[in-house]
This record gives structure tokens, sequence and C-alpha cells, in this order.
């Protein structure tokens, strides 16, 4: 983001503030009267949107959940999540948003190997062979909630959260993330930390944005992103 934004006219009047959900970009500026501050805002702001992107979900307080809503909607299309290591929270998120009965048909959380094979239909043996945390196994359980739902686009997630249970190969923190359309299944691979609810919150952002950006431009992603 800084390396988009760093040459940017008086970067000096804005701020970078990380945090889970990603970068809050604050603008201050100082000027005579209301509106000759407001066009200097927005001059800036505009700038911003140019260099940034795509990168972009949101202004004021949207948050992206709000954001992958309110696109569902605009295409008329509903979605179904199928959670492993979030638990439940991908779904949470896009139902605290009112009207999201408009759009999202339906979570179900595989946590065991046998809800996976039960509830999405994941062969028993791509999970023997990749494991459960893989992207093989993220695309099917993509695809599985998809079919099962009857819907237009759906998420999964799969991974360790920890503090426990990773590996050399799969260390705590790895995340596989699965997209399936009636166009295209595909995953994407994600490393985070070791705290457990960090790694939960930052799945549950990284789903949504993979969405999002899935809804922008559906005709890039095709292996990944």
């Amino acid at each position: 983001m800084y390396e988009r934004l760093k040459d940017l006219p008086n970067i000096e009047c804005l701020a970078f503030l990380p945090g889970l959900a990603g970068v809050d970009l604050h603008i201050t500026v100082q000027g005579e009267g209301e509106a000759g501050v407001q066009e200097q805002v927005e001059k800036m702001a505009a700038e911003i949107r140019e260099r940034v992107g795509t990168f972009l979900y949101g202004e004021g307080d949207q948050t992206i959940e709000a954001v992958v809503g309110e696109m569902l909607m605009k295409k008329g299309w509903r979605i179904a999540v199928a959670e492993s290591c979030t638990g439940g929270l991908i779904a949470s998120r896009i139902t605290d948003v009112p009207g999201s009965s408009g759009y999202f048909e339906r979570g179900i959380v595989a946590y065991s190997n046998r809800a996976k094979v039960e509830l999405l239909g994941v062969p028993e043996g791509l999970i023997a062979a990749h494991g459960a945390v893989s992207a093989p196994v993220a695309e099917a359980m993509a695809s599985g909630v998809r079919m099962r739902s009857n819907v237009d686009i759906s998420l999964s997630v799969t991974g360790i959260a920890g503090p426990s249970g990773g590996t050399e190969e799969k260390p705590v923190g790895l995340v596989f993330m699965g997209i399936s359309t009636a166009e295209n299944t595909f995953s994407k691979k994600f490393q985070f930390g070791n705290e457990r609810w960090v790694n939960k919150q930052r799945a549950a952002q990284a789903g949504l944005d993979l969405v999002r950006r899935v809804l922008v431009e559906p005709a890039t992603h095709g292996g990944g992103i």
C-alpha cells in the first residue's frame, strides 16, 4: 500500500493505520472554510483511489461484509459458505448486515473430516491424499456447498488456527480458501501467524475480500489472485 502512495503529493496529510481488517487511510488537511477543506480532501481521495485501485474496498465506515453484500445484491447473486477453521465467523459477519437474507443462502461449519465428507461431499480419498488443510480440499468444499445450496458463488476456508496442530510442512496459520461459481472453481493459499483468534479474524477478512475481488473482476481470477 505505502509503495503505491509514497510519492503522493502532500503525503504528510495521510495517516496509515494498519489493523486486522486491513489498513485505514486517514486524510487530514487544513484550509480556509469548510468548502476549501472538502475540496482538498476529495482531490487527495481521488488520487488515492486511482493509485490503490481494487485494493480499496470502502470509504468512511463501510465494512467489507456490507460492500460484498451490496455487490451481490446488484448482481442478483446468492452466496453460501463452508467453514472449518473460522468456525462460522464468516457467516456471522455476513449476517451482521441488515438485509443479508436477500443474498445469503446458508453457512455450513464442517469442522471435522467426517462433516466435510457428509455435508459437503468432499471425497474421503482427497482428504487422505492431501490432508484437510489443502488446496484440493478447499476447492471441493467450495464446489460442494455451492452445488448443494444451488447458489451463484460460494466460499470455503480450511486451515490450522493454532496454537497447536501445525507441522513443518503445514505450520500454524496456514489457510486455504476456495471460491466456486458456475464458470470456475479455484483456491488460494494464505499464511497468517501463530495466534488463534487473530488467525480466525484475518481468515474471515481475507475470505470476504476474495469474494469481493471475484465479484469485481471475475474474468481475472482463474488460478488465484
